[in-house]
């Protein structure tokens, strides 16, 4: 992707950047989802829910026996 930055001094103070129309699109779609859902609490609740089953299936490796397999 070819981007162009135009230095500070010949926008009067701030820097500016830019981006293929459609890399800029793909962005702003990017920020509505991550402004529409808490990415960090469903990424946490599923890996509890994968968690549990694993624990429920007996499947959960722990440390102990992951030494067990050397």
């Amino acid at each position: 992707m070819n981007t162009i930055t135009i230095p500070k001094n010949i926008t009067g103070g701030e820097e500016l950047v830019i981006i293929p129309r459609e890399k800029y699109d793909e962005f702003l779609h990017l920020r509505q989802i991550v402004k529409n859902e808490d990415i960090e609490d469903s990424d946490t609740d599923l890996a509890l829910k994968v968690y549990q089953e694993e624990k429920r299936g007996r499947k959960l490796q722990t440390i102990n026996s992951l030494a067990d397999l050397d």
